[in-house]
This record gives structure tokens, C-alpha cells and sequence, in this order.
């Protein structure tokens, strides 16, 4: 399985990282990617992930913006220390989210949800998804 977190804070991405090891030390952590412009980049040059874990606010811009510049097929995770509200609106998409902190034994769910996960059954995300979650009014 290759990951690539997309985490403004060194600490968190770091902090995922070595949950993410600790579970599983075969699991490889491809990219920690800070920002949506050199998220953008980089998945532009690169092979996708089987997994992104993705903050939602980052240093530039919200996450979501990736998404109007290009589609993502594999799965995505969204981390988020927001609020209810904006977690009952993931739920109602059947998108994925973790609260953060991130907890051990969640990121272990999460992380066999996936390796589990048909690959038929994963969807291209793209900025769409996102309209009705958060307006920018």
C-alpha cells in the first residue's frame, strides 16, 4: 500500500506517518505534501497512491481546491478538527473523514477499510462532491 498525506502541520503529517508505520511497516508513505499548488504538482508528475489522507484547510487554500484541477481516482481519507456540522455533511456524501487528533486504533480501521476495499468500488473524486459541503458565501 502507498500513501501520500497531505498535511499543512509538520507535526501532524509526521505524527500520521508514524502511526501509519507502527501499524503496518510495509505500508510506504510516497509524499507528505503541504499545500494544494505542490499537491497539484505533485500529482501531476507522479503515479497515484493507493490511499491520500487529506487535511482540509491547508496552508494555501481548502483541500477542495485540488480537486478543480484535477480528479483523484483512488480513495481519499479527509482529516478534519472541524465541527459537527461539516462532518454530518461528509457522512451524508459517504465520504470518508478523521477527526484529528487522529487516533491509533481509527487510522487502524481506516487503513484495512482500504486494503479491503474492491477497486471497482472506488470513485474518481473531483470538485463536484464539494459544492453543497462548503459555500463560500
Amino acid at each position: 500500500m502507498k500513501i501520500v498525506i497531505i498535511e499543512d502541520e509538520e507535526f501532524a503529517a509526521r505524527r500520521l506517518e508514524r502511526m501509519i508505520n507502527e501499524i503496518d511497516p510495509s505500508i510506504e508513505v510516497i509524499a507528505k505534501l503541504e499545500s494544494v499548488v505542490g499537491s497539484i504538482e505533485w500529482f501531476n508528475n507522479n503515479e497515484e497512491p493507493t490511499l491520500v489522507f487529506l487535511d482540509i484547510h491547508l496552508e494555501d487554500n481548502l483541500s477542495y481546491a485540488i480537486f478543480d484541477r484535477i480528479s483523484i481516482a483512488c480513495p481519499i481519507v479527509f482529516t478534519t478538527a472541524t465541527d459537527e456540522l461539516s462532518t454530518r455533511a461528509f457522512k451524508l456524501k459517504k465520504i470518508d473523514y478523521m477527526l484529528k487528533p487522529i487516533v491509533k486504533e481509527d487510522l487502524i480501521r481506516m487503513i484495512e477499510k482500504y486494503r479491503n476495499w474492491p477497486e471497482s468500488e472506488r470513485r474518481i473524486v473531483d470538485a463536484s462532491m464539494f459544492t453543497d459541503l462548503f459555500n463560500k458565501d
